[in-house]
């Protein structure tokens, strides 16, 4: 973004850090960043800042660098109608000149930002990578170039080139064009980061990964940021998030994760929207109401070729629209967790438990499909009675049953595809839905 780079020449240089070093990505400041700032414009009850002295220009350019912050130039659901989380409208200019009259500058930069460790090890990758690219990225391997330990040649020096730029790099050797024992263990590293089989072979899942540029991946950490930028600044202490990114979800206590499982999102014709609900009922034993597409392009024509396929399966109309009976092969599963969503996606077991062994899990209509389904409903039903081996009976029993939640559960549907290091370092995940290239292209445009 461009404001970015408005954000160097503010930031960096009231920092004393100098201008020219790499701009990052969003207001994550130090409490000495934040002091230089609030320096720079005077504190409270002393004059507004000087136009003649361009002081002006300057309180100008925080006013926007805080805007970006808070995402107040882009409406998510103008760029897709998935997107269905709004960042809340702000008066910037009013807050910030607010915050300065009454001495609460510092503190008030400090809550422009996400706070979540996540938020700001992505800052540090936006660092990381904004560097590399301005140093002109790294070389792309040759095409079909495949490696395995104990080969040798040129394309193994230049293997070791491209993790050293992502700062990846084995110990110097004096056989730099040898595939030796450090090369693997370091390109390992870099698979299992990156998600893919750490095997430490050089084959073309792992080599298509390598060959994405460095400005597609600092694209794809600005729109991850940005999409943090859309949440609450104080996130629910308890909540279910669902990470469709990922493919993963977490249960938290207290801030913390009590349980952490597997996900199947929606698959690249029908993705799983982006947006904040609550879960105030879990359905035991539950029907399936089969939406009129799935019916008429998939059920319909199986039992045209099988007619015997629908009774078999459970299914049955009622009131015109087809229906699959609860039991062993619902498609729903045992447990269902409904939720307020204009979109009708919610989440529910699934009697295909093998596709959770999977590494790419994008495989449902837009529901979320949970690993450990009965431990997610103890979860959440043990507080108020009806967890347990009362849970256990209920099921047993076979009828369906519906339990609203005493104290519905917050859930935030998000879409993550970079994963910080502590370092700077990520791990990129693919861009399934093709939305980071969609809002990083938004984003670049600014």
């Amino acid at each position: 973004m461009k404001l970015n780079l408005i954000l160097a020449a503010v930031v960096l240089a009231l920092a004393g850090a100098g201008a020219r070093a790499a701009p990052p990505e969003g207001l994550v400041l130090s409490k000495e960043e934040r002091a230089a700032i609030v320096e720079a414009f005077g504190r409270a009850g002393q004059p507004a800042p000087d136009p003649a002295a361009g002081d002006d220009a300057l309180w100008r350019a925080a006013e926007r660098l805080a805007s970006a912050e808070l995402s107040q130039g882009v409406r998510p659901s103008a760029i897709d109608p998935l997107w269905d989380l709004s960042p809340a409208a702000r008066d910037v200019p009013a807050e910030m000149l607010r915050a300065r009259e009454t001495g609460r500058l510092s503190a008030w930069l400090a809550g422009l930002s996400p706070d979540d460790a996540r938020y700001a090890g992505l800052a540090r990758a936006r660092l990381h990578y904004g560097r590399i690219v301005a140093r002109g990225g790294w070389e792309v391997l040759p095409a079909g170039l495949r490696l395995r330990p104990g080969d040798a040649g040129p394309g193994v020096a230049a293997l070791r080139r491209r993790l050293g730029a992502e700062g990846d790099a084995p110990p110097e050797t004096v056989s730099p064009e040898v595939f030796d024992a450090p090369l693997r263990r370091a390109l390992a590293a870099w698979q299992e980061r990156n998600g893919l089989e750490d095997d430490g072979v050089l084959g073309p899942a792992t080599l298509a990964r390598l060959n994405v540029p460095a400005a597609v991946r600092l694209g794809q950490v600005d729109a991850n940021m940005e999409r943090w930028r859309w949440l609450p600044r104080s996130l629910p202490a308890d909540r279910l998030e669902i990470d469709t990114g990922g493919a993963v979800g977490a249960l938290y206590r207290q801030g913390r994760v009590v349980h952490a499982f597997r996900v199947i999102p929606g698959a690249v014709r029908d993705p799983t929207p982006i947006f904040q609900s609550r879960i105030h009922s879990v359905v035991l034993n539950p029907p399936w109401n089969v939406p009129d597409r799935i019916a008429r392009e998939e059920l319909f024509p199986k039992a045209a070729r099988d007619p015997g396929y629908l009774a078999r399966n459970g299914f049955v109309r009622i009131g015109g629209r087809l229906q699959q009976q609860p039991g062993p092969k619902s498609a729903l599963g045992l447990v269902k967790f409904d939720l307020n969503s204009p979109f009708g996606v919610y989440l529910h077991d699934t009697p295909g438990r093998d596709a959770f062994r999977r590494s790419e899990r994008h495989l449902s209509h837009g529901c979320m499909r949970v690993e450990n389904p009965l431990v997610l409903a103890d979860l959440l039903l043990g507080p108020q009675g009806r967890g347990g081996g009362r849970m256990k009976s209920d099921l047993a029993a076979g009828a369906t049953l519906r339990i609203s939640l005493t104290r519905q559960e917050p859930l935030l549907v998000v879409h993550w595809t970079v994963r910080p290091g502590a370092d700077g370092r990520a791990g990129f995940l693919d861009d399934v839905y093709g939305w980071d290239a969609r809002l990083a292209s938004v984003l670049a445009g600014m």
